[in-house]
Order: structure tokens, then C-alpha cells, then sequence
């Protein structure tokens, strides 16, 4: 259940998270810092929207599932085109070419679960309110067990391809296997989210939280909620 407290404390975690990992990408690329400062801009403003105004359960979703599986895939990418660079030139295709590889094969394992047909619906809705819905324990343990699996072979994977053991071949495998293991472990959520965003087509209100009045009385009371709604006050009496 996402409550006012859950949301606040979860988008601070993740904007907290992404930027300080975003901090360790491959720094050598010019102009490199200047498009982290824009991005942590973009970002902060983007979490300050997602805790005091945002309404769409789908779109807080999709935010906490892109940031969270993009950080390890940028991660994976950008140390696997530093270690590249370093033996084929921070220009060269090749190089380039590797950098990318890792979020090539997050993409593509996104995509399987994307369009993959769903066998579990992970949501409760009430009307236009949705909320999570709890799976047995059991269901939990298969799913983790697979996905510890399914990072090992990655992480083989990865090291039978070069002749030596090496940090950066760790680092990629390990940031590689959580984008992926993330996306197995929250497959059901990435295709109900699909399922909620076909369904929202044909509906005059989007989806909401299933606590929205709590969160509305706690942006109330919290002094920038009031300053966003005044701004959006503004805005609609202009249009």
C-alpha cells in the first residue's frame, strides 16, 4: 500500500540513490559533468512532483521501476565502456559498441517481459484506485530462488568471455544481473503496469492510489503541497 509516508520516503530514497550512482558513470566523456548537474536538475524536479502532486499511480510506478532498473544498467554500460576505452580508445566503435551491450540486453530482457503474456495480475482496483496485491510466501521464495539462478548464468556468462577475472567484468556482471533480476522478480508489475495503461485509455480519470485521500490531506498540511497547488491554482485560472 502506498501511503503519503511511503511515497515521500521512496521517491527521496530513490532520487538519493539514482544521482549518487550516477556520480560513478564514466566521468572521462566530455562534458560528462555537466550533463549529470542537468539530469540531478531534472530529477530533483521530477521527485519534487512525483511526492507533492502527482495522482497517477502509473506514472509514480513506471518512474520507480525505470530509475531503479536504469541506474544498474547505466552502471553496467558505463564501466563496461571505461574498460573498453582504456584498451581501444575512448573514440572507437568497438568501445562503444561494449558500453552498450549491457543495456542492449536489459532493454531486450525487458521487452520478453513486456510483451509476454501475463499470468498473474498483481493489482487490486476499486474504481479508479489501485493498490498492490499480496502474493504467497511461497510464490516469493520460487521467484527469488529463479532469479539468483538466472544471475549466476548472467554473471558466467560474462566471465567466460574474457581470458581473466577482472573487477570491471565483475562490477558489469553484478549491475547487469540486478537490472535483470529486477525485471524477473517484478515481471507481473511490469505487465499489469502495461494492462493498466491499456485500460486508461478508455477512462475519463486516470488510475489513482488507493490511499489518495490520505495523501491529499498530507499534502495539505505539508507546506510545499500547499505551494504546488497554489502554483496549479495559478495556472488553470490563466487557461
Amino acid at each position: 500500500m502506498i501511503d503519503s509516508q511511503t511515497m515521500k520516503k521512496g521517491s527521496w530514497l530513490v532520487f538519493c540513490s539514482v544521482t549518487f550512482l550516477s556520480a560513478l558513470g564514466p566521468s572521462n566523456i566530455e562534458y560528462y559533468w555537466w550533463g549529470y548537474l542537468f539530469f540531478c536538475a531534472l530529477f530533483f524536479s521530477w521527485t519534487l512532483y512525483l511526492i507533492y502532486v502527482c495522482e497517477s499511480y502509473v506514472v509514480y510506478l513506471v518512474t520507480v521501476l525505470t530509475a531503479t532498473i536504469g541506474i544498474f544498467s547505466f552502471l553496467a554500460s558505463g564501466l563496461a565502456y571505461l574498460s573498453a576505452s582504456n584498451v581501444l580508445g575512448e573514440t572507437s566503435v568497438l568501445a562503444i559498441a561494449v558500453g552498450l551491450s549491457p543495456a542492449i540486453l536489459v532493454f531486450a530482457v525487458f521487452a520478453i517481459v513486456y510483451f509476454s503474456k501475463p499470468s498473474f495480475f498483481p493489482f487490486e482496483c476499486t474504481n479508479n484506485k489501485i493498490a498492490v496485491r499480496a502474493r504467497k510466501q511461497s510464490k516469493q521464495k520460487y521467484n527469488i530462488g529463479f532469479i539468483a539462478g538466472v544471475t549466476t548464468l548472467i554473471g558466467g556468462v560474462f566471465l567466460k568471455s574474457v581470458d581473466a577475472l577482472t573487477i570491471d567484468v565483475v562490477a558489469v556482471s553484478i549491475c547487469t544481473g540486478c537490472s535483470v533480476a529486477i525485471l524477473i522478480l517484478l515481471r507481473h508489475t511490469v505487465r499489469g503496469l502495461r494492462t493498466l495503461r491499456i485500460q486508461e485509455r478508455n477512462m475519463d480519470v486516470p488510475f489513482t492510489f488507493m490511499e489518495i485521500d490520505e495523501i491529499r490531506e498530507a499534502r495539505h498540511r505539508w507546506w510545499l503541497g500547499r505551494f504546488f497547488k497554489w502554483i496549479l491554482s495559478l495556472r488553470e485560472s490563466h487557461d
